[in-house]
């Protein structure tokens, strides 16, 4: 008989009714929905620290360390048990819906955690949110509410890496300053004209540029691109606080697929762009060309945290379109499918617009 190993996962039971709590984005607090009991959550930041990235870099292939094995849970409140992955951070009972938290998934990482945002944007003010930004837009089709459901909508917390670094860089190139010239020349009807022609003085130019970069935020996990990650920001990383289980009670939330080195790789593209811009910005008179920049890095350092997220995810027409909410300042992002008909209909209805200005300035003449 094949041996099976029983996990232990965190349940927050009501202590009144020993039904099930769940953190409430609204009172900050785990709230029993079925008595109304809360229970209040201390904040703490004291975890929330930055750690060497060279000392993390140089201490092997992090990624190596993922370990996902399979568990049986035993329900503590129905006794039944279930089959899961060590890698899943929120389980829920299949046979009587109690949700459990897993700390243990983010110890198939290497890097836990040391720090998230609660959720303070909640499911009411979210599908709010959603509806609104549903009725705006002429263009997308008449059918999409169809497709992009409320019910869809779904609260969780995302795996992000924060970096800093100090940068010291050098560059050299030609800075370009115009003048203007006159020149003489005959036109179409014989007669000597002027004009003022403009053109380039290159000169060399070099100097150096310091920066530190704090906080350069980027998820850590697939289902969302950078790019749909940046249209929600900024987050207020001042309002973190320790990693705590109870906050995803009731939550959904995710573990990161990209390791701190494919992280990092990306926030130090990011930093070369900004730097090569500053750059420009300083070797530029009216304009630029030749830029050459030579950047060091030094005293990188990172952090794991957990940021909260609204997202809807729906197909329309075999093409998937995001719909996202900062779970803590409530800005969003969503793109929505355009309908070809509204946009024909438009264009019909301005050419005949036009057809009829010209018709009605011809009756005039």
């Amino acid at each position: 008989m094949e041996s099976t190993t029983t996990a232990t996962l965190l349940l927050f039971p009501c202590p009144g009714c020993n039904s099930q709590l769940h953190f409430n984005a609204k009172t900050q607090q785990l709230v029993c929905g079925h008595c109304g009991t809360k229970v209040e959550i201390e904040k703490s930041a004291n975890l929330v620290k930055e750690n060497s990235l060279r000392a993390q870099l140089n201490g092997g292939a992090e990624a190596a360390a993922v370990t996902i094995e399979q568990q049986v849970y035993k329900c503590g409140r129905c006794g039944s048990q279930s089959v899961f992955t060590t890698e899943m951070p929120v389980f829920i009972c299949s046979f009587c819906n109690y949700e459990a938290v897993n700390p243990v998934a983010y110890k198939t990482r290497i890097i836990q955690p040391s720090g998230m945002i609660p959720f303070m944007i909640d499911k009411q003010e979210s599908v709010s949110i959603f509806k609104t930004w549903l009725g705006k837009g002429w263009f997308a089709p008449g059918d999409l509410k169809e497709f992009a459901r409320q019910d869809a909508l779904q609260g969780i917390y995302l795996p992000f890496w924060t970096y800093d670094a100090q940068t010291h860089s050098q560059w050299s190139g030609y800075g370009g300053r115009y003048y203007y010239v006159t020149e003489y020349y005959t036109d179409a009807q014989g007669k000597r004209q002027s004009r003022q022609v403009r053109h380039t003085e290159w000169i060399y130019r070099e100097g150096t540029y310091d920066h530190f970069f704090d906080d350069i935020l980027i998820g850590g996990a697939l289902e969302v691109s950078q790019e749909e990650y940046e249209s929600i920001f900024p987050y207020r990383l001042e309002e973190l606080v320790n990693f705590d289980a109870r906050y995803i009670s009731g939550w959904k939330a995710d573990v990161y697929d990209i390791t701190v080195n494919e992280g990092y790789e990306r926030a130090e593209n990011f930093m070369g762009q900004v730097i090569e811009e500053a750059c420009a910005d300083q070797c530029r008179i009216d304009t630029y060309k030749g830029l050459e920049v030579q950047t060091a890095y030094s005293d990188q350092t990172y952090k794991h945290i957990l940021l909260p997220i609204w997202i809807c995810s729906y197909i329309y027409k075999k093409k998937t379109y995001h719909f996202l909410v900062n779970g803590q300042t409530g800005r969003i992002h969503g793109k929505k499918p355009v309908s070809a008909l509204k946009v024909t209909l438009l264009v019909l209805l301005i050419i005949l617009v036009i057809v009829g200005i010209v018709m009605l300035i011809q009756g005039n003449s």
